[in-house]
């Protein structure tokens, strides 16, 4: 137990790369709504905690983005309130640290060495309490007989190794849309949506908690001796092991500079980096049927809104005008193109209903009972071609014009035929059994449920079945996916 092989050597160094990088490009991502509830519903004021000194006000409406904090550079990746970018550093990262541990759990039972981070009988607790009281008086306790660190330390060990990993992978799994969907019921038993995000939020601090407390005792022990275990697998190189480990450091903090810096300037070439490593997880995960069905009688009372409403004088006359003009228009690569008002839908949908949590991306959760007809049964009736490969929804909507913290340009989104075709994917004309109100994307909007929530487009005017979507707009797939380096499969 007193060995440092090679692997574990690099399985301390790559962490040190993986839990610096996921705590920065996570506080990103706390960043664009940073508060924190255990209520699934997200009531405005009724957080446990939050990281902003904005004051949103009370009684007039604001569009989600005002909630933005803008983090600096120097404490979250990349900073900026760059929710795409951070969740494309967070999720790249997360796939090499779940790969990481997985090598090294099967490193650590196969040679043995998970032994000595697990206590060899109960008498560890009360020896690492002692073991503490020695570290306040400014004494180093000494080492257990036959590992090379004391009780206090093997315990702290034991978490971050055992513990902590699984607790947090399993916590950010189920933020992911597609999978708290298609396992609602452990949603459930977790305490739903937001105590999930809020227990993630305490596995962050225990990761903050425990760095702290191991740079110390390194520090206490002797940072040479220590960090010569780190690089050369024992302690007679001080000198050399703490050259070389600072060494190491520097370069991780240089890796830091250049993932900040490529965010900022290039950012298509971490989206690209992205689409490397993490869509192939996001194309199985699409593959996951939404199974929820949540009590009705558990809505939420105020549905948040997350956007602006059209400002044309077109769409406020048919506001006016109670949406008697409207009609939806359904057509590209199919057999039989459709025009449909509210009422057609609605008579389509024959009293279809599915109660179910919006997952917003930025991080806050509503509860609704949306009527209208489901997206497949749509496709069913308009038949698509050969070589239909995707569907693309058009809106009423302007960011710009409508949303001024955005730039311009005519909202859209658009999804794969295996998403439009997921059960739960509705073409929804009421909320909550009324009309949808204008905030939440009157006459009708799109409900995708195994995505994030931007990619359930409000306000559209037309459906459209295409063979390629990189020839609309930027050509990435949505509006936020052209502008904001939002990626276009959000299943987590």
């Amino acid at each position: 137990m007193y060995d440092f092989p090679w692997w574990l050597r690099a399985e301390h160094f790559l962490n040190i790369i993986f839990v610096t990088f996921f705590i920065r490009s996570g506080i990103e991502i706390l960043g664009t709504f940073p508060r924190l509830h255990t209520n699934v519903h997200t009531p405005a004021g009724k957080q446990w905690a939050e990281f902003t000194i904005k004051s949103m006000p009370k009684h007039k409406y604001y569009a989600v983005g005002a909630e933005y904090e803008d983090y600096s550079p120097i404490i979250s990746l990349p900073g900026r309130g760059l929710l795409g970018q951070g969740r494309y550093w967070h999720f790249i990262v997360v796939m090499g640290y779940v790969s990481c541990f997985v090598i090294y759990y099967i490193l650590l039972f196969a040679t043995g060495q998970w032994g000595r981070y697990i206590p060899p009988s109960l008498a560890a607790f009360p020896e690492a309490a002692h073991n503490m009281v020695s570290y306040l008086a400014f004494q180093v306790p000494d080492h257990m007989p036959g590992y090379p660190f004391n009780a206090a330390q093997q315990l702290a060990y034991a978490f971050a190794i055992f513990v902590l990993p699984p607790f947090m992978i399993f916590t950010g799994m189920f933020q992911s849309p597609a999978v708290n969907t298609h396992w609602p019921k452990i949603t459930k038993a977790l305490g739903g949506r937001q105590m999930i995000r809020s227990l993630h939020w305490w596995g962050l601090i225990a990761y903050l908690g425990f760095i702290v407390g191991h740079v110390t005792m390194v520090l206490i022990h002797g940072y040479g001796s220590e960090v010569s275990k780190m690089v050369f697998g024992h302690s007679d190189q001080p000198l050399a092991g703490g050259i070389i480990f600072t060494i190491g450091l520097v370069l991780v903090v240089f890796l830091h500079i250049w993932a900040t810096r490529t965010s900022l300037e290039r950012p298509r070439s971490v989206e690209k980096l992205n689409n490397i490593i993490v869509r192939p997880l996001t194309r199985q995960l699409m593959k996951l049927p939404s199974r929820q069905q949540l009590d009705p009688d558990n809505v939420t009372e105020h549905f948040r809104a997350s956007g602006c409403p059209p400002q044309t004088d077109e769409y406020k006359a048919m506001v006016v005008h109670d949406y008697e003009d409207f009609v939806l228009e359904v057509g590209g690569l199919v057999e039989r193109p459709m025009r449909l008002s509210v009422a057609d839908l609605r008579e389509l949908a024959a009293g279809y209903e599915q109660t179910t949590m919006h997952n917003c991306v930025q991080g806050f959760s509503s509860i609704g009972t949306w009527g209208g007809l489901p997206l497949p049964a749509l496709l069913e009736l308009a038949r698509p071609l050969p070589g239909a490969t995707d569907v693309v929804f058009l809106c009423f909507q302007n960011m710009g014009r409508d949303d001024a913290i955005y730039p311009e340009g005519w909202y859209y989104e658009s999804c794969p035929l295996m998403e439009a075709n997921q059960p739960q994917t509705l073409v929804a004309t009421s909320l909550n059994g009324e009309s949808i109100p204008v905030r939440n994307g009157a006459p009708l909007r799109i409900r995708q449920e195994i995505s994030t929530g931007f990619r359930s487009a409000k306000w559209v005017e037309r459906i459209e079945v295409v063979g390629r979507y990189d020839i609309i707009g930027k050509g990435r797939g949505g509006w936020f996916e052209d502008f904001d380096s939002y990626d276009r499969m959000q299943m987590i």
